[in-house]
């Protein structure tokens, strides 16, 4: 599957579809007298949004902005991600990282099996090193590792790898000033 560009227009449109969606969830919840639901969703939103601002200030903007369209490309997934963020200054493992992770998923979509929960966790630390864990539950056909270069900044730490389970880490070589 060939990844599209997405116009403005789609992003904003999907962006605000999702917004008016939460807003609503959150107003039902009130309306029905369910403040500890409401103020939860309210705080499940803010940490999304402080999320997409950590993984901006990593540096990782590209990988950013992969992330936060994936459900416009692969509706199949549903697309978990976090961070820890304790360094700044991964920007030249951008690129990388976003061809990477875009480049495995890619790959394996055409492999799902249909009527299936797939579940996507990606979460990106900045301790001393960028390293990126990946994570994906359902179901599919074998798949196969592709092995391919990172440019020579990353290495690939494979741990699971099952017709229902993936797990891998992207670990930067050198460490973050």
């Amino acid at each position: 599957m060939e990844s599209k560009q997405k116009t403005i227009n789609e992003v904003l449109r999907h962006t605000m579809h999702d917004y008016l969606n939460n807003l609503h969830l959150i107003q039902m919840n009130l309306d029905m007298g369910r403040y500890d639901e409401a103020k939860n969703l309210i705080r499940t939103y803010s940490l999304k949004c402080t999320q997409f601002f950590d993984v901006n200030n990593t540096g990782l903007l590209l990988t950013n902005d992969w992330l936060q369209t994936f459900s416009l490309a692969y509706n199949k997934i549903t697309l978990e991600f976090g961070t820890s963020i304790q360094k700044v200054g991964a920007g030249h493992y951008d690129e990388p990282v976003k061809n990477y992770l875009e480049r495995f998923v890619q790959t394996i979509y055409p492999l799902l099996k249909g009527y299936q929960e797939q579940t996507l966790n990606v979460y990106i630390l900045t301790a001393d090193v960028l390293e990126v864990q990946v994570e994906l539950k359902g179901e599919w056909s074998t798949y196969t590792w592709v092995d391919e270069c990172l440019n020579g900044l990353m290495d690939v730490e494979k741990e699971i790898n099952s017709d229902s389970h993936i797990k891998f880490k992207l670990i930067a070589r050198e460490r973050l000033e």
